[in-house]
């Protein structure tokens, strides 16, 4: 299974490796999204007046632009691999579904780690962030959300048949991500049911970890739990695509 997984993972990234526009955005994006992020910041006077610490809330906007990128990432192109028949020939072959979903994973995961490391490096340049002693945990928690928002889009693209199928949830993940993860409007402040939607998106626990360490101080011990539930959910979007990645339509 491993020797599989890795062979999909290879053939994932030597397809990639061919397409240097393809690279070049993946690098560029994040970049571009943090400096228009800093300029955004520094420029509209609201965020001074509000006396807003925005170092602390850098690194906990990067994990939105890494949630967002790998998720559509994900689900485009193996919707796209999909309907090229790419995935009906690599189960033909013999590969198990486990194996596949995982060197799918891994493949993109890849992916998602070089674009999370130029946007956590983009971000310590652009934005006097307080990372003493916590660099550690935060990029354990934002590789770990970049892959587990890969795993959420290999989920989501296995339900889809076309990439116009695939399109509409991408706004209807994004915008509740975005909106009910802490980030914009603290939890507490949510309805209850809206709490309990909230605490089903991985977002979420990956911000209760950035959050928690960056702006209130909080100790890794603290805000391990919430970085556990993080891979848990990874874990259980993996079993539930590996159970629905199908060859045909």
């Amino acid at each position: 299974m491993l020797l599989d997984t890795t062979r999909v993972a290879r053939r994932i990234l030597a397809q990639i490796a061919r397409d240097p526009r393809f690279v070049g955005l993946a690098c560029a994006v994040p970049v571009l999204l943090v400096l228009l992020l800093k300029a955004v910041f520094e420029g509209v006077p609201m965020f001074q007046r509000l006396g807003l610490r925005i170092g602390v809330y850098a690194l906990p906007a990067g994990g939105f632009i890494v949630f967002f990128l790998a998720y559509v990432l994900s689900t485009i192109v193996l919707v796209r691999e999909r309907r090229d028949g790419t995935l009906e020939r690599t189960l033909a072959a013999g590969y198990g579904r486990a194996s596949v979903v995982l060197g799918y994973v891994l493949g993109y995961g890849t992916i998602a780690a070089v674009q999370t490391a130029f946007l956590f490096g983009t971000t310590l340049l652009a934005f006097d962030v307080p990372l003493a002693g916590r660099v550690a945990p935060v990029v354990a928690t934002t590789l770990s959300l970049a892959v587990v928002s890969v795993a959420l889009g290999v989920f989501v693209s296995a339900l889809a048949r076309t990439e116009g199928q695939v399109f509409p949830t991408i706004p209807l993940v994004i915008a509740p991500s975005l909106l009910l993860c802490g980030l914009v409007i603290p939890l507490a402040s949510l309805p209850g049911w809206l709490r309990a939607i909230a605490y089903a998106i991985p977002l979420t626990h990956a911000e209760k970890v950035l959050l928690g360490l960056l702006r209130d101080g909080r100790t890794f011990a603290e805000v391990a739990p919430w970085l556990g539930a993080l891979v848990a959910m990874g874990a259980g979007l993996l079993a539930a695509a590996s159970l629905t990645v199908r060859a045909r339509a």
